[in-house]
């Protein structure tokens, strides 16, 4: 089992990368956004839904711009959050075809800026990050280039 000081101590190594990006895995109800609501207690550790991120307008931008226009998006809303560290759940919501994403990249492009912790359905095999919707446990696949930056807790 994952605990809270389990992933302080793999943020230890992820706050010195370029992109801190540390993504906690797991099926429905197996812990993630527990866990991630037992680090609020770190000084500056906020967490917020992924759906919280948009505004209303965003639906308005003509889908093709909608990527581009995300990360600066969220990346106000992050920093209107005013955290040295930003946990996301239900991260689920970023998968919408509406919203026109590719989830992984958007994270970690805006982990660059603000560190990020993310609770995300689905497992890791080898270096491939599986993310599950609607029974499918491989609804989404994404390469991951360090395995460092995923925690399972399955």
């Amino acid at each position: 089992m994952v605990t809270d000081a389990d992933v302080l101590k793999r943020w230890k190594y992820i706050a010195q990368e370029e992109e801190k990006l540390l993504i906690i895995i797991g099926g429905p109800g197996s812990g993630k956004s527990k866990l991630i609501r037992e680090l609020t207690f770190q000084d500056g550790w906020k967490i917020c839904e992924a759906k919280d991120l948009f505004d209303d307008e965003f639906l308005e931008i003509p889908r093709a711009d909608r990527p581009e226009k995300a990360i600066s998006l969220i990346s106000e809303a992050i920093h209107r959050l005013n955290a040295r560290v930003v946990m996301i759940d239900n991260v689920g919501f970023l998968f919408a075809p509406i919203l026109n994403l590719n989830p992984i990249e958007m994270l970690k492009k805006l982990s660059r800026e603000c560190p990020i912790i993310v609770s995300w359905r689905g497992h890791l095999e080898g270096n491939t990050l599986y993310f599950e919707h609607k029974g499918d446990p491989k609804y989404a696949k994404f390469t991951i280039e360090d395995p460092n930056h995923v925690m399972s807790l399955d």
